[in-house]
């Protein structure tokens, strides 16, 4: 007899049996930021929604992020108006300020959410390089002119306010702010349903998805390791994760990995609001117990810094104990106690991927955030929203 391995060889005859298929109305796959804001819109219309989700509640990007929730990109917007049009460009900026504004008034400002939330503003710095202070500051010219309440802040009123030696220039924002993205992803997952709650299943990856199996082949069929489900409409949330249930976009969302360290305990808490510098190259900020959270530094080694290994590396932490020495050394006294890596979603463009999945006209995906999904995804999500529940594409998110 020759051996033969079936299903990878990983799953029991009785996990394998199913059994009863689960019927749903809207069914989101991914308990991620983006996932669990359009099962959150969904509820809060009154429709019936099951999560369905590998691992748990914002196991991946979602729990793995510095926890900026920012308006804007943080590339000067010269830059960005040249690579997307300044239409799609301003468009961007007012789809992160509205998605900030509606976090704060649906989850955080009215005390529904504890995700220990630090109202302290933005900045966007460039490093004390003449041609990048000058291209930041245009940029916040074209915003003020647009509308937008930036401010530019520089010389000695900066170096006061950072304690860095090494900033230019900077662009500040005082409705922004920081966050625990666990704590706020877990804090919408546990809503109750008389206020936008839903259901998630935990531990069940979704490992196929086709069309349903009634008349015409309406609606989504969901393969997962903890049975079927069955929904009328669907959506895919799972971020870089993605081509492994949409072949398609295999070319379209690239995995990239982004590193952090948190470091402490300090005395006192020093820094406040949260921190872009160098093109969002690098971030950081210190949480209200005082421990200083850092990331960034992928520019060191680019080409290393791709696939879905969520592992750090020496390369990017010691570029990251080097850059605060260097621009923040009077935090750079504390030992670190923390270092982890998420994978990040990229796209050609650096806007998100949204639309309907190829031959399966019930379901949507989104991904391909380029790391803004704390500061488009709920926004994102109520968009997604609409579009399950009109069944028409609508306007397109950007």
């Amino acid at each position: 007899m020759t051996y033969r391995s079936v299903d990878g060889g990983s799953r029991s005859l009785w996990h394998a049996r199913f059994g009863t298929v689960r019927e749903v109305e809207f069914a989101v796959v991914g308990a991620g930021w983006v996932g669990l804001s359009t099962a959150y819109w969904l509820a809060k219309a009154g429709r019936d929604v099951l999560v369905v989700e590998a691992d748990t509640v914002a196991a991946r990007a979602s729990g793995r992020n510095a926890g900026f929730l920012i308006t804007g990109s943080a590339e000067p917007f010269p830059r960005l108006a040249k690579d997307l049009g300044e239409a799609r460009a301003l468009a961007f900026w007012k789809r992160t300020a509205e998605n900030r504004e509606l976090v704060r008034s649906e989850l955080l400002d009215n005390g529904r959410i504890d995700c220990d939330f630090l109202p302290e503003g933005s900045w966007i710095a460039a490093l004390d390089d003449d041609d990048k202070v000058v291209e930041l500051r245009a940029g916040a010219e074209w915003l003020q002119t647009a509308g937008f309440p930036v401010e530019w802040v520089e010389g000695e009123a900066l170096r006061k306010v950072s304690g860095s030696p090494r900033l230019g220039g900077a662009l500040y924002q005082g409705r922004d702010g920081g966050l625990d993205p666990v704590r706020l992803c877990r804090g919408l997952a546990a809503l109750p349903q008389s206020e936008g709650g839903f259901e998630i299943l935990t531990g069940a990856r979704v490992t196929a998805i086709s069309r349903g199996q009634g008349p015409g082949g309406d609606g989504v069929r969901l393969q997962t390791l903890a049975g079927e489900v069955a929904a009328h409409r669907a959506v895919v949330t799972v971020n870089a994760a993605i081509p492994s249930l949409i072949p398609q976009l295999a070319a379209e969302v690239r995995p990239v990995r982004g590193q952090m360290l948190a470091c402490g305990p300090y005395v006192t808490r020093d820094l406040r609001g949260v921190w872009y510098i160098d093109d969002g190259f690098q971030y950081l900020r210190q949480l209200a117990d005082g421990t200083l959270v850092l990331g960034g530094c992928r520019n060191v080694a680019p080409e290393e810094e791709v696939g879905t290994l969520e592992r750090p590396t020496a390369t990017i932490q010691e570029a990251l104990e080097n850059f605060l020495e260097d621009a923040f050394p009077h935090l750079a006294s504390r030992p670190v106690q923390h270092r982890w890596a998420g994978i990040m979603a990229f796209t050609p463009n650096g806007l998100p991927s949204i639309g309907a999945i190829p031959h399966l006209p019930a379901a949507l995906y989104a991904a391909g955030f380029n790391g803004h999904g704390m500061s488009l995804g709920f926004v994102a999500g109520r968009y997604l929203a609409e579009r399950l529940l009109t069944g028409s594409g609508g306007e397109g998110f950007l």
